[in-house]
């Protein structure tokens, strides 16, 4: 039979974020970690258990995203595409930047030649997020009759303070 934790329960959260920094500096084992927390938390400490992995997860990508060529290359063209104004922005502007962003793709395509590329939009009006695949081979052409579509919708369209829409067509 398990023997009840001596520790008063008020002490749990500094004990166990204690843990997780002993765990982090390699000052207490794994399994020495996950007991003690069974120990505070019973069959519910199975999240804590992950919070070192997620961890751990997080400063190897933070350190590939520091150290890697790649990513230094794509961080600074991201900087500069922003700096543009290429990088995104309000739905409410997206044709005055549409030139730019393209830009901003091609950049993107010639350092990520073998890689596939996304655009990511966020949507803060529904909270809605979409992810588009880009094709790599769009020609010009396309791009423009693209941005012809939507300049024949969007006029029509206009987004008022609270970044709501409203149409103005006339019917």
């Amino acid at each position: 039979m398990r023997q009840p934790n001596p520790m008063p329960v008020e002490h749990y959260y500094t004990h166990f974020l204690s843990l997780v920094k002993d765990l982090l500096d390699c000052n207490v084992e794994p399994a020495a970690y996950e007991d003690k927390l069974r120990e505070m938390f019973g069959v519910n400490s199975y999240i804590a258990f992950t919070l070192d992995k997620l961890i751990t997860n997080i400063v190897r990508q933070s350190h590939t995203l520091a150290t890697d060529t790649m990513c230094n290359q794509i961080k600074s063209s991201y900087l500069k595409q922003r700096a543009l104004g290429g990088a995104g922005g309000s739905l409410a502007t997206q044709l005055t930047r549409v030139n730019v962003e393209n830009n901003y793709a091609k950049d993107a395509e010639q350092l990520l030649s073998e890689h596939n590329l996304y655009k990511i939009y966020f949507y803060k009006q529904g909270s809605k997020l979409t992810v588009e695949l880009l094709d790599g081979e769009q020609t010009d052409e396309t791009e423009t009759e693209e941005a012809a579509r939507t300049e024949e919708t969007v006029p029509n369209t206009v987004v008022n303070e609270k970044g709501e829409s409203m149409d103005t067509s006339t019917s």
